[in-house]
C-alpha cells in the first residue's frame, strides 16, 4: 500500500469522522489522533532503506525505454531487412506507447 493511500484513507477518515460525531471535543481528539497516525506512516515512509542503483534504474525507466525504441528496430533492420515490420512494432511498440501515454512526466 502506497503513502498516498493511507494518507487518503485518513483523510476519508477524518472527514467521515467529522460528519458523524456530533461532540466536537471528541471530534477534533479523532482527527488529532489520526493525523498523528498520518505522520507516523510519512516518517515511516521516509526512514525506509531503499537500494540506490534501483532507484536509479526506475528514475531512468522511460529513458531507457526510449533508448531501446531507437536501438532496437535499428539493430534488427541492419542485421535483419527483411523483418515484418508487424513483428517489429510488436516488439518495440508496447514501450512506445507507455511513454506517450506517460507523457513528459513531472
Amino acid at each position: 500500500m502506497s503513502l498516498l493511500s493511507v494518507l487518503g484513507i485518513v483523510k476519508d477518515a477524518k472527514d467521515l469522522a467529522s460528519e458523524l460525531i456530533e461532540d466536537k471535543d471528541k471530534s477534533n481528539a479523532l482527527s488529532a489522533k489520526l493525523d498523528e497516525i498520518g505522520q507516523q506512516v510519512y516518517m515511516t515512509e521516509l526512514q525506509t532503506k531503499t537500494v540506490p542503483w534501483v532507484d536509479a534504474l526506475h528514475k531512468m525507466g522511460r529513458q531507457i525505454l526510449s533508448v531501446l525504441n531507437l536501438t532496437v528496430p535499428a539493430t534488427l533492420l541492419y542485421f535483419q531487412p527483411d523483418i515484418d515490420p508487424l513483428a517489429l512494432a510488436a516488439i518495440v511498440g508496447p514501450s512506445g506507447v507507455y511513454n506517450y501515454v506517460k507523457g513528459k512526466g513531472r
